[in-house]
């Protein structure tokens, strides 16, 4: 007899039916397991981003405090004042004789007894004095020639023509000359007057002497100027220092070709323009009270160069260091 098809109908349908279920079950947990996956990529790409970022800020600021250390450093020795270690040209004291003062109303100089130094003295025509000077100083001049090193030099005598202008309140002149040597002086005051310096110092040398036949120069003359602030001073004081140099260079093309230089030894040094009242000296301004009668045009460059390359440097880290993040991140992503 035949048997019916109805039951095997309907379990090959359950049979089926489980399968899929199974089947579409699975998918789904896989899926879940990928996207599950995928979050748990993305979590540690985004962990390992913030490392990164977190890592580079760290560099960047260590780097940053070395920097600022490094300069905080550099300026604190720069700012130290090493004039008493300095090594001076050695001075051997003139022999003179004490000659007797005078009170005229003209120039004069004037020898201090027993220390080969002198007193140079400007007065108007009133005869107050205008600026006093006093010191026993040296002019040494240094040249190439043939492509030797010359030198010659000279102290500055007790006998001088002194000359010179302070008609006017804010600017002063001085005049020294002697021989084939004339030195000149220039003062100023700051703008608002409470203070006084020296604004120009030349030095003219005559060609003629024997010591200077092989300089090249314009005419019979040479010149050496030193054209920057020295010895600021508060107005009413005199400045005073043991030692003090003042390097001159040469303006002149031919001058530099040579390595025309000079250099102003001053010994015993005390200088006050703009006096009128009294003929004496004001309360003496040490130079050991300030940072003496240094350029400050070298300080000034060095300090802006440093800030430049400072400002260079951190921005160049900085740069470096967003290229390198950038680099890394894209590397990951891939």
């Amino acid at each position: 007899s035949q048997q019916p098809v109805y039951p095997t109908a309907i379990f090959n349908l359950v049979v089926f039916r489980a399968v899929s279920s199974f089947q579409v079950a699975r998918r789904a947990r896989s899926r879940i397991g990928e996207e599950r996956s995928a979050s748990l990529e993305e979590r540690r790409t985004k962990h390992r981003k913030l490392r990164i970022e977190t890592m580079a800020r760290r560099d960047l600021v260590i780097s940053f405090k070395h920097i600022v250390l490094f300069c905080s450093i550099l300026c604190l020795v720069s700012s130290i004042n090493l004039q008493n270690l300095a090594t001076f040209k050695p001075r051997t004291t003139r022999p003179t004789t004490a000659a007797p003062s005078t009170n005229t109303s003209t120039a004069a100089s004037i020898v201090t007894p027993g220390e080969g130094v002198a007193l140079y003295r400007l007065t108007t025509n009133n005869g107050a004095t205008c600026i006093l000077l006093k010191t026993d100083a040296l002019v040494e001049v240094k040249f190439k020639a043939h492509g030797i090193e010359e030198t010659g030099d000279a102290y500055i005598p007790e006998k001088t023509t002194i000359d010179g202008n302070c008609q006017y309140e804010d600017s002063a002149t001085m005049t020294i000359s002697w021989s084939e040597y004339v030195l000149f002086w220039e003062f100023a005051k700051t703008p608002g007057g409470e203070r006084w310096y020296v604004n120009n110092i030349e030095l003219t040398v005559g060609t003629s002497i024997p010591a200077y036949h092989n300089i090249r120069a314009h005419g019979s003359h040479f010149k050496l100027v030193h054209n920057q602030m020295l010895f600021p001073t508060p107005v009413g004081k005199s400045y005073s220092c043991d030692e003090s140099i003042v390097q001159l260079v040469s303006k002149d093309p031919q001058g530099q070709a040579q390595g025309l230089t000079g250099t102003l030894y001053l010994r015993a040094f005390q200088l006050q323009p703009f006096m009128y009242k009294g003929s004496n000296f004001g309360q003496a301004f040490e130079c050991n009270a300030q940072l003496g009668f240094r350029d400050e045009t070298a300080p000034i460059a060095v300090g802006s160069t440093l800030a430049i390359a400072v400002l260079m440097t951190v921005t160049g880290y900085g740069i470096f260091r967003y290229f390198k993040i950038k680099k890394v991140q894209y590397n990951t992503m891939e």
